[in-house]
């Protein structure tokens, strides 16, 4: 490659006794000299010195650029495989606001993430329907770049004497869409069955504001409100439809690198009475996704059906597993 810039560099003394041939398009010429010159790069195979030879060229006779652009396209066809590359375009960085852009793109189309929970292990109640059973729980919950989607699914079953006196069911599901880094909306279906409590079914709807009061990697705190809409079916067939209004705060703490509390508080509100729940939890963990936990959840109807009492409470012991 030396050799052809040498070459190169010489060319203009020779061009004084050169005659001038290889007229191109437009009128524009190509010495002699330089035409001999790309062709010995060409003839090399040498991407490299081709492309020095190409541009010291350029700038030595500017006039003649288009020439030397048409030869070493002619003469690239009939060259060898390493000579079809003979200039290669640097990579044009992006903007930082377009590479901003794009990270954001990169990451919307990134795929959910998704995480769960199971739980499994037994309780000891107080209330409408005292003794001690088993409960089983799963979590699912699903994460996009702005928005979440999180189901739950718990069931408390206890027989005494191969005599059921305890069936309860509870199922949630909460979709939410982030709007700020601390504001979202969000949307609320419950289905809840405790024969016990007089009711068979009872299903709720609910949406409206969220908050993040606290939002750290050790403590958060999340409160929302909204109207809500309940149906009920109790057990003596009666069947009631009325609107009302929800609260709830939700507290996640971090205690230590191996021990978590957790407690969920909620209050539905109607012209007829209130349903007040709060289930408190604390887990330790134990092994890799293993924990164990303690819970105690107390669930409360100001206007309960008919000779069923007004407070149910419920002390779980439970090995959780997050996958």
């Amino acid at each position: 490659m030396f050799a052809h810039i040498v070459a190169l560099a010489a060319a203009p003394a020779q061009l004084a006794v050169a005659p001038l041939q290889e007229p191109a398009a437009q009128g524009q010429i190509l010495p002699e000299a330089i035409a001999a010159v790309i062709d010995a790069a060409l003839a090399s195979g040498d991407t490299a010195a081709i492309e020095t030879v190409a541009r010291f060229a350029r700038q030595a006779y500017p006039q003649a650029a288009q020439a030397i652009d048409q030869r070493i396209g002619i003469d690239r066809s009939k060259a060898g495989p390493l000579a079809q590359v003979v200039h290669v375009q640097p990579p044009i960085k992006a903007s930082p606001e377009k590479q901003g852009k794009t990270a954001t793109v990169e990451t919307a189309q990134a795929s959910p993430k998704w995480t769960g929970e199971g739980e499994l292990g037994a309780f000891t109640s107080s209330g409408n329907a005292p003794g001690v059973g088993f409960v089983g729980g799963i979590k699912m919950l699903v994460e996009g770049e702005n928005w979440r989607v999180g189901s739950s699914a718990r069931v408390d079953y206890q027989e005494t004497a191969n005599v059921v006196t305890r069936d309860q069911y509870r199922l949630t599901t909460e979709p939410n869409y982030k709007f700020s880094p601390r504001g979202y909306v969000f949307g609320l279906g419950q289905y809840e069955k405790d024969r016990f409590q007089g009711f068979t079914s009872r299903y709720s709807v609910s949406g409206g504001l969220g908050y993040s009061l606290i939002a750290q990697d050790d403590a958060k705190v999340n409160v929302k409100a909204g109207p809500a809409w309940r149906r009920t079916l109790a057990t003596n067939g009666d069947r009631e439809t009325i609107v009302a209004g929800l609260a709830s705060v939700d507290v996640n703490v971090k205690l230590a690198p191996s021990l978590q509390y957790v407690q969920d508080a909620s209050a539905y509100v109607d012209a007829h009475g209130s349903t007040l729940y709060t289930l408190a939890a604390l887990d330790s963990r134990l092994i890799g996704k293993l924990k164990a936990r303690l819970s105690y959840m107390v669930q409360h109807e100001t206007a309960p059906e008919p000779g069923r009492m007004a407070t149910d409470a419920t002390s779980r012991l439970t090995l959780a597993y997050q996958f």
